[in-house]
């Protein structure tokens, strides 16, 4: 609609306001996005581990059209119809009302002079929810092979619509993750920000958060959308988010894998008792098997069911093992060492040598096993690998589902590492950027 020299567009009746900025005259809108999380938790219920989140996406841009609106003429609101950005979301992921543009933006607040007249910015907070929870757990189950070191990546992601049509990256709309951020004297602050860390506890239930992502990214059309102004190559613009969340293993740390190694140490001081003394040292294997069950039955509530071993049910395994070991040991020193049995006098005694020797080589292997075989190889090891395979620090890319695979981290993306420096140097507070990361398709 045209609007005369005279006129401004909200002296206009039915001034189409609900058309994007700049439609029709070649220039994308541009969007610039802060994510702002509020709070976390993970609720364990009937063996199943749910993840819920409290926050907001904050969109900033300008509508040139409403420059020079008159707030206290008008009210502290914009037109009931202006432009603002839809969504449609992944599976399980929620903008509440506004998915379909229920909100109304507000002005931004520095961009309203004494005068209440507006330079045309306008600010956007959507928030984010998870209804009836995330199964952390929901294709991912790999991950419980390293239970109780295991971790998790949980992705979501949102493409941006224009009403009911999508938004094309650098043709309809640039998203930037890159909003400059207001420096204040004295106090240091990154320059741009792209995470609002507002008040977040770090820990919840079993876990613990390590880490946020934010990415923009592209992805082609499906040939349903397909039209109006759609040219060959024209791609889809994506918001994607992960957590990253990892179990606090402290607990099965020092009621499990502890108190079982600490099992498999004590078995060693059956060395200590004579080796012709076969009886005392079975006696005492016997009872330290019997206390492997008796640890993890005080663990057994806690740990998830599932049709595989996990790193505790390796570590039982292997004490098991080093018992069984040391006794079999324990019975071949004294069967080589004890006398024959139609010995005389003279030659009835016990070779303590021989039966030392024995001892000896015996304790040696079982101690490799342990160092090697059972601690290196079967705990810290094969958390590792199951980790980098499907845990926290895996790549969007290599997640299960479809938007790993099809929405992709094309244009920026960013990684904010929280760990126990984080908490020490920023609290329950920070307002910044991540790390920038190189390559994203591989790294991200």
């Amino acid at each position: 609609m045209d609007v005369s020299d005279h006129e401004q567009p909200w002296e206009v009746s039915g001034f189409p306001w609900d058309e994007r900025p700049g439609d029709g005259t070649g220039e994308p809108i541009a969007l610039e996005l802060v994510w702002n999380m509020k709070s976390w938790e993970v609720i364990a219920d009937k063996g199943k581990e749910t993840l819920h989140i409290r926050g907001f996406l904050i969109f900033y841009w300008t509508d040139a059209r409403i420059c020079g609106y008159p707030t206290k003429k008008l009210g502290d609101k914009p037109p009931e119809k202006i432009w603002r950005p839809t969504f449609i979301t992944c599976a399980g992921f929620s903008l509440e009302s506004g998915e379909k543009g229920g909100l109304l933006p507000e002005f931004y607040s520095a961009g309203v002079d004494k005068e209440g007249l507006s330079d045309g910015r306008l600010k956007l907070d959507i928030p984010i929810s998870l209804p009836g929870g995330f199964d952390v757990s929901n294709g991912d189950i790999d991950r419980f092979r390293s239970f109780p070191f295991d971790s998790t990546r949980v992705d979501l992601s949102c493409c941006v619509f224009s009403g009911k049509k999508p938004m094309f990256v650098n043709k309809d709309v640039t998203l930037s993750l890159r909003r400059e951020q207001m420096q204040s004297a004295g106090l240091e602050h990154s320059k741009v920000q792209q995470i609002d860390y507002d008040g977040v506890d770090r820990n919840s239930n079993d876990y613990e958060l390590c880490g946020l992502s934010i990415a923009a990214g592209a992805h082609p059309p499906p040939p349903f959308l397909r039209s109006g102004t759609y040219e060959e190559g024209d791609k889809m613009c994506d918001v994607l988010l992960s957590f990253h969340i990892r179990r606090s293993y402290i607990f099965y740390l020092h009621n499990g894998v502890k108190p079982l190694y600490t099992i498999a140490a004590f078995g060693f001081f059956g060395y200590a008792m004579e080796p012709s003394d076969l009886a005392n040292r079975v006696a005492l294997g016997a009872v330290l098997f019997l206390s492997i069950y008796a640890v993890q039955w005080t663990t057994a509530g806690h740990i998830p069911r599932l049709p595989f071993k996990t790193v505790l049910d390796n570590v039982s395994e292997s004490v098991s093992a080093v018992l069984f070991l040391i006794l079999i040991g324990n019975a071949i020193a004294y069967h080589v060492a004890r006398p024959e049995r139609d010995c005389v006098d003279s030659e009835c005694d016990f070779d303590d040598k021989k039966a030392d020797r024995i001892d000896l080589i015996c304790a040696l292997m079982v101690c490799g096993y342990v160092l090697l075989y059972s601690v290196g190889y079967r705990t810290v090891f094969a958390a590792w690998w199951a980790n980098r395979r499907t845990g926290a620090s895996r790549p969007w890319t290599k997640g299960p589902y479809l938007r790993n695979k099809r929405f992709l981290p094309t244009e920026e993306a960013y990684h904010l590492k929280i760990d126990d420096a984080f908490v020490v140097k920023h609290g329950k507070k920070y307002l910044g950027q991540g790390e920038k990361i190189s390559n994203p398709l591989e790294r991200w």
